[in-house]
């Protein structure tokens, strides 16, 4: 049987990476005429990768033709290179991570002195990587595994998170004994590991206990057996917590306890006494938590600055900080000169720098009424210490209120959460992003917008027909024109991205191309009215039709789009939000 090669399914690789079909493929050419099958084991490299691990690449053979695979129909050219010839242990170099793990331990059997000469060694420990893969959105797995060779390396945030918690594998790797390798970073987090132990040593090794003897009574009941090596471990994870809260260290040997614990292993213990003993060690670990020195909670602020430092050490460039923050003219009417200079002052005291604000909503949209709120859109940037933490970062940021006589509403995302939006199909982010109404920009603004050309898709209209549907919805419920001016304006916006792969949200410039004689008089009453007007006497059977063409017209003008079915800006946003986070 050929050896499986340990991967994880859910990285992303990059455009350039060179892979080998596991499965026949029939790819075509780049204009869709030469048509040639290609064999398994076939040679070729990736050109477009998914926004996320659930959707497909693009690969290009080395003839010029063309195919799109999911992640299981392909496998990384070097994991192939090295198959038969390389060892097991070098299975997880795929991903080129293993130069990053800083700490290396063994664990089960061979730590607890339980093992015999046919036991495994099982080889724990921990990885940092570069802080570009971090920052990256094509995002690094939380652990690496290796089956093979018995190997789990959890990424650093995601071991300290679990130590934070008491997870009882990841405090054996702090106190084994049997450590291969420990860079000076993990030694200083060895020597930092008594602030991870607290009084959640008993909720969670005796939660987890009470839970798995549940189930092994219940098998016994139902089957007539029992795990008995699951049973053993059971003791021993009871022991350890035992004395964890009595002596503030996480034993690992089992010590005196060897021979009964192998006794229960090897099935010679009846499972009476077995239970007997576990009810004895429970009434032990009420006392050892009513009598333990440690802690309510472990020392979550050393931790957290420990992740900072290390993070900080993984960071192999620096590009200087600019502030290079410029404030347009706006060229709009119905924005007077002093609300401008609000809105700019209300998005200069925004808590983090923003790579853009404009107009969204409805001064956007073509048809502001005189009470109409200013909605505000933008990207702002976390700084670094912020994505490093612990701590989750706030990707969102929300203001809303009246602000010097402007009901305005504030929604900035995150650069990683508006770039991941940009390649999700989202409307609304390209409609902020190429929104003419800015009230603040940056040199990375007009990169951003120049990058958007490549994340629009033909799927960009389900965003706007399931819009359109939502707001006839409500004006067949209201009659208030708001809605119906709304199902008007995402219908036109959706069929003329899908024309022109241009992103236009004002409907008064978009009904220059369109000529719908009755999208003036809407416009005017909505813009002279108030915000929740209604219609005064609607000619529903008239807009019940147009709202239906319209919607036929949105899916015609998909099917016959030129644009890609996949976003092919990746690439470039993920070079982007690197630059930015460097700065």
């Amino acid at each position: 049987m050929p050896r499986k090669i340990a991967y994880n399914p859910n990285r992303i690789f990059p455009p350039g990476t060179q892979v080998v079909t596991r499965t026949d493929v029939h790819a075509v050419s780049e204009n869709g005429h030469l048509q040639i099958d290609h064999n398994a084991g076939a040679v070729a490299e990736i050109i477009t990768s998914p926004a996320d691990y659930t959707h497909n690449y693009r690969i290009r053979f080395t003839d010029g033709t063309e195919a799109t695979l999911r992640r299981t129909q392909f496998a990384v050219l070097k994991e192939v290179q090295r198959e038969g010839i390389w060892p097991a242990e070098h299975a997880l170099d795929e991903f080129d991570l293993m130069n990053s793990v800083i700490y290396r331990c063994v664990v089960g059997s061979r730590a607890y002195g339980l093992d015999h000469d046919a036991s495994d060694v099982d080889r724990r420990g921990i990885y940092l990587p570069p802080a570009n893969m971090h920052w990256s959105l094509y995002g690094v797995p939380e652990q690496l595994d290796s089956p093979e060779t018995e190997e789990c390396y959890w990424e650093l945030q995601k071991f300290i998170t679990l130590a934070l918690k008491a997870n009882p594998n990841v405090l054996e790797c702090l106190y084994t004994p049997l450590v291969e390798h420990a860079t000076p970073l993990a030694q200083e987090l060895l020597e930092m590991r008594d602030g991870f132990l607290s009084r959640l040593v008993y909720q969670t090794y005796n939660g987890y206990v009470l839970s798995q003897f549940k189930k092994l009574d219940a098998r016994l009941r139902n089957h007539g057996d029992i795990k008995w090596k699951h049973a053993m471990h059971l003791i021993r994870l009871l022991l350890a917590g035992i004395e964890t809260l009595r002596t503030g260290t996480v034993p690992v040997d089992v010590g005196p306890h060897r021979d009964a614990l192998l006794t229960i292993r090897d099935g010679q213990m009846p499972w009476n006494e077995i239970n007997a003993w576990r009810q004895t060690l429970h009434q032990q670990f009420d006392t050892a938590y009513e009598e333990t020195s440690l802690p309510e909670r472990p020392d979550y602020e050393r931790a957290n600055a420990f992740l900072i430092r290390a993070r900080q050490s993984a960071i192999s460039t620096a590009i200087p900080p600019t502030n290079r923050m410029t404030f347009p003219e706006i060229d709009i009417d119905l924005i007077s000169a002093d609300r401008v200079h609000i809105l700019r002052g209300i998005v200069q005291a925004a808590p983090y720098p923003l790579l853009f604000a404009t107009i969204s909503g409805a001064h956007l949209y073509g048809f502001p009424s005189p009470d109409s709120d200013f909605d505000l859109r933008g990207v702002h940037i976390l700084p670094a210490r912020e994505v490093m933490s612990l701590s989750k970062a706030r990707e969102t940021i929300e203001l809303d209120g009246d602000r010097d006589g402007i009901e305005l509403d504030l929604v900035t995302h995150d650069a990683a959460k508006f770039f991941s939006l940009m390649l999700k199909t989202n409307g609304y982010v390209l409609e902020q992003l190429f929104s003419p109404l800015i009230v603040q920009t940056t040199p990375e603004h007009d990169e951003l917008k120049s990058i958007a050309h490549d994340a629009i898709t033909r799927f960009h209209a389900h965003h706007y027909l399931g819009f359109a549907r939502t707001q006839w919805g409500l004006f067949e419920k209201s009659h208030r024109v708001k809605p119906l001016l709304y199902t008007y304006r995402v219908l036109l916006t959706g069929i003329y991205l899908m024309q022109t792969a241009r992103v236009e949200a004002n409907i008064v410039t978009l009904n220059e191309t369109f000529n719908l004689n009755y999208i003036d008089d809407l416009v005017a009453q909505k813009t002279t009215g108030p915000e929740k007007g209604t219609l005064s006497a609607p000619d529903l059977a008239f807009h019940q039709k147009e709202y239906e063409r319209l919607i036929v017209a949105l899916e015609a003008a998909r099917e016959n789009s030129e644009l890609p079915t996949e976003p092919k800006a990746l690439p470039a946003l993920d070079d982007l939000l690197l630059r930015l986070r460097q700065a």
